[in-house]
């Protein structure tokens, strides 16, 4: 045989050897679940979990015809490589801290069936039993977007998943390598409970050719609703159109847009179990598209936990808030309104501001509103007032440094202590008192208090009180009013008080100070003096 017969024989076995090989196969699965109780099915929605909250359950699903080809010329009937798929999908999932929830989905095929895989190289139908790709799916919740279960308004979220080589790819139930598909979920919940929910996102797939038909990367989508039917029982309608477009395609061949619609009814059930069942129809834009399609779930959150609770909050429907009722135009309503038939400001509860004292304060900022402040008052009181036995000053009177010499600033507050005795005749007598802190000798700062209460006296008569009105005593540093080892105590210990004295019947008794004037300037008894011998010395001689 010449070599030439040779080469051509062997390239005619192998292009037979490559026409007879099968071409690499796919997972066909379209029905993805996801784990938690509020998402729509195939749909998710923006809500994690509640924290270290969990949900497990199965997904069974039916689909008819998930993989047909349909033979050139549409002479032949359409062959069903995949006719019929019993899949189910063991899911659980966890949120983490209210803002991420993380799964895992095991899909199991159960029974699946269909015509004979001839066409594609191989003899036989497809196996029956066998595992599909393991996912781990992760939720995270876009921070500003974040809404509780019972909450209304926009949610947001990021979504990934990622499934791992554990199907048979053989059988249509693997893709034969990890696979990942990230995703962005927008929805909004309306305060009727109605929720709206939008995903999207691509689906990153190994490169495939199946009969003529490429198949890879994706962009998946989604769009899902749920209506409350009977939200105090639970029971509510799901529906949503999912699917994805395939992102490569031959150059003849038209896009693969596999996708369905399916509707359903689920039931938040108050034992923790959460049913949800339905079915819908493909679409016929793929070959991977089913006819019909059927699912049912059984989801447990355990009673008790947070997630429960959010649930059973979610149940409840919204109180309708009463109408509005302002007879008076307050902008103060309902039982807010202490005088609902008079127009008040908020701040005083609807009702109209009164002023007792008529000093231009209102009552409920006037801090003496039985007293009028006057032109130099502060807070609705005047710099001095009379309040039980004493003579009370806003402010502490200011002297020189270690002096008794009145600082200007305080003349205002000792005119108007004068004008409260001379406005009260029945005040017998009022005793001046002052006050000094800790710093000096106790003999320093009681003569300093002495002397500055008397200055204090002087400068009463001189504005008109009558003397014999007026006492003055110095107590130094023995009565302070505070700790004396902080500024602030020693402040207030730095004071002058005006103190009423009880009225007397009959003369009035000394002041104080008098009473220990006279007692320290009373003359002492002296003992009389001896007369002294005198000695008269001899004169001395002058030189």
């Amino acid at each position: 045989m010449k070599p030439s017969h040779l080469l051509f024989l062997l390239a005619l076995g192998l292009s037979t050897t490559a026409a007879a090989q099968p071409d690499a196969r796919f997972n066909v699965q379209l029905f993805r679940p996801s784990g938690a109780p509020q998402d729509l099915v195939v749909v998710t929605q923006s809500r994690p979990l509640s924290h270290l909250s969990v949900s497990a359950g199965p997904y069974f699903s039916y689909s008819l015809n998930p993989l047909s080809l349909i033979p050139e010329g549409g002479d032949l009937s359409k062959i069903s490589l995949v006719g019929n798929r019993l899949q189910l999908d063991v899911m659980a999932s966890v949120g983490l801290f209210d803002w991420a929830e993380v799964g895992v989905d095991m899909p199991l095929i159960l029974a699946q069936g269909g015509d004979n895989l001839e066409v594609i190289g191989t003899e036989g139908s497809v196996e029956s039993f066998v595992f599909g790709d393991l996912r781990l799916t992760g939720k995270v919740a876009i921070p500003g977007l974040r809404r509780p279960a019972e909450g209304k308004g926009w949610g947001g979220a990021v979504t990934l998943n990622v499934s791992f080589p554990t199907g048979v790819q053989e059988a249509f139930a693997g893709d034969g390598e990890l696979t990942w598909a990230p995703s962005l979920v927008l929805d909004y919940r309306f305060e009727n409970g109605i929720l709206l929910a939008l995903n999207g996102g691509f689906w990153k797939r190994p490169d495939r050719v199946f009969s003529n038909v490429s198949v890879g990367d994706m962009m998946p989508f989604g769009v899902g609703a749920e209506v409350p039917i009977l939200r105090g029982s639970g029971v509510t309608a799901v529906g949503m159109v999912h699917g994805a477009v395939a992102l490569t395609k031959l150059p003849d061949e038209p896009r693969q847009v596999p996708a369905e619609l399916l509707i359903g009814l689920r039931w938040y059930s108050s034992t923790g179990l959460n049913f949800t069942f339905g079915g819908g129809m493909g679409c016929g834009c793929s070959i991977s598209s089913p006819t019909l399609s059927f699912f049912t779930s059984i989801l447990w959150i355990p009673a008790k936990t947070r997630e429960w609770e959010a649930l059973e909050r979610f149940k409840e429907p919204p109180e309708p808030l009463p109408p509005p009722v302002d007879p008076d135009g307050d902008s103060v309503i309902g039982e807010a309104d202490a005088c609902p038939d008079v127009p008040g400001p908020v701040a005083n509860m609807g009702c109209p501001d009164t002023d007792q004292d008529s000093d231009g304060v209102v009552d409920r900022l006037d801090k003496c509103p039985d007293q009028p402040a006057g032109s130099r008052g502060k807070d609705g009181c005047p710099l001095a007032r009379r309040d039980g036995n004493r003579i009370v000053i806003l402010e502490q009177l200011n002297f020189a440094t270690d002096q008794d010499i009145i600082l200007s600033e305080s003349f205002p507050i000792l005119e108007e202590v004068a004008r409260v005795m001379n406005e009260n005749p029945e005040v017998d007598r009022v005793l001046v008192e002052g006050h000094t802190d800790s710093r000096a000798s106790d003999a320093y700062n009681l003569d300093l208090s002495r002397r500055r209460a008397a200055s204090v006296v002087r400068f009463l008569v001189e504005s008109g009180v009558a003397a014999e009105r007026l006492c003055s005593q110095g107590f130094g540093r023995s009565r302070p009013l505070a700790d004396n080892s902080t500024e602030e105590g020693m402040a207030l210990n730095r004071r002058v008080d005006f103190t009423i004295q009880p009225p007397s019947d009959g003369p009035r008794p000394p002041c104080p100070e008098d009473a220990d004037e006279k007692k320290r300037k009373r003359p002492t008894r002296k003992a009389p003096a001896t007369p002294k011998a005198k000695s008269k010395a001899p004169a001395t001689p002058k030189p």
